[in-house]
């Protein structure tokens, strides 16, 4: 076991700070391509260079791309891919509308907010089916549904605050009912029993926890009404009328990406860990752990029968109706769009 650094988990950045600028990787025809300020160049090997802003560090939530990146998926559509590194202080769609890049990663929620705000927006498909907000718990005290909180100490860190109080308003739960507790953004709090249950990401801070022998237990907002889509990609509207076939390519590869992952985790922890976010210092084992929990939230009954990564109709509404009890009047046509995913 590689116990040489700590695994940084989301939202300890957050709290401490650490910007991590955007960096291009690639290789050398990806590197000497002369941006157009589109998210798109002329590759000296004749494809098409195209910039995706991921939605957060290189971590193996991103194992698909680097599968694709490195099995040459992405260049057999004819494209080559410049990640641009995300991190607290990027802001994916400020990038795309800039021009920066041609697909972003976010959240559904993120992206609701730029696009009432102006912003000429739509998602196209989504790499996580259900939000990976959940409640950690010691597995010898689990904490197994919403209703499992009343009269429980829960951790939740201020930036969680709203999310968590919509779970507790769609599951009829008054907050006097919660004992919630400030923690900051790290696992030990339940780990110390300081708390019942804490609010975190399912593939990251139990994983943290897993990869220190501590046996733990989750259950996830989205199985309790809260239909959030995560990891989601999206372009400007005008690149779906303009680049349609550079999506679906990027796409198809994203999806072979995926699935090659979901077959064998290993691949995309050790493509983070060696390669991709070889300057983080990432836990080798922890990160496995997370490109083994990654179906969880990828794989679904319509995930099956639509493939990875699909936009289901009836998650749609869900998305939007929980959208909308949080605050953001959107509707699903000015949020998603299925063009690309049906020319797959």
């Amino acid at each position: 076991m590689n116990t040489a650094s700590t695994p940084l988990s989301r939202r300890s950045l957050l709290r401490g700070g650490l910007g991590i600028g955007a960096l291009a990787l690639g290789g050398p025809a990806l590197l000497s391509a002369c941006s157009s300020g589109s998210g798109t160049s002329a590759a000296a090997d004749g494809t098409t260079a195209i910039d995706y802003q991921l939605s957060w560090l290189p971590t193996t939530e991103h194992s698909g791309s680097w599968i694709a990146s490195d099995r040459g998926y992405y260049r057999e559509g004819g494209l080559s891919v410049n990640f641009l590194n995300g991190g607290p202080n990027t802001s994916p769609d400020t990038v795309v509308m800039s021009g920066k890049a041609l697909v972003g990663g976010s959240n559904a929620d993120v992206v609701s907010k730029a696009i009432l705000q102006g912003a000429d927006l739509t998602v196209f498909a989504t790499r996580f089916q259900k939000s990976p907000f959940c409640i950690l718990s010691l597995a010898d005290t689990p904490i197994r549904s919403p209703q499992d909180m009343v009269g429980k100490k829960i951790g939740v860190a201020a930036i969680n605050e709203t999310a968590f109080n919509l779970l507790l308003r769609i599951n009829d739960i008054d907050p006097s009912q919660v004992d919630v507790v400030p923690v900051q953004f790290d696992p030990s709090p339940v780990a110390n029993r300081e708390v019942d249950g804490q609010m975190v990401f399912v593939i990251n801070e139990p994983t943290q926890l897993e990869a220190k022998g501590i046996a733990t237990h989750t259950f996830l907002f989205a199985d309790h009404g809260y239909a959030v889509f995560s990891g989601v990609y999206f372009a400007k509207r005008k690149t779906l009328e303009e680049n349609a076939e550079q999506l679906a390519a990027f796409l198809r590869a994203e999806r072979r990406g995926w699935e090659a992952n979901i077959a064998d985790p290993r691949l995309g922890a050790d493509l983070t860990v060696d390669v991709f976010g070889k300057d983080q210092g990432f836990d080798r084992v922890q990160q496995l752990l997370e490109s083994q929990t990654l179906p969880r939230i990828m794989v679904s009954p319509d995930t099956d029968a639509s493939g990875l990564l699909t936009l289901p109709p009836a998650l749609i509404e869900q998305n939007i109706r929980t959208l909308r009890a949080n605050g953001l009047e959107v509707n699903a046509d000015q949020l998603f769009t299925t063009s690309i995913l049906d020319m797959l």
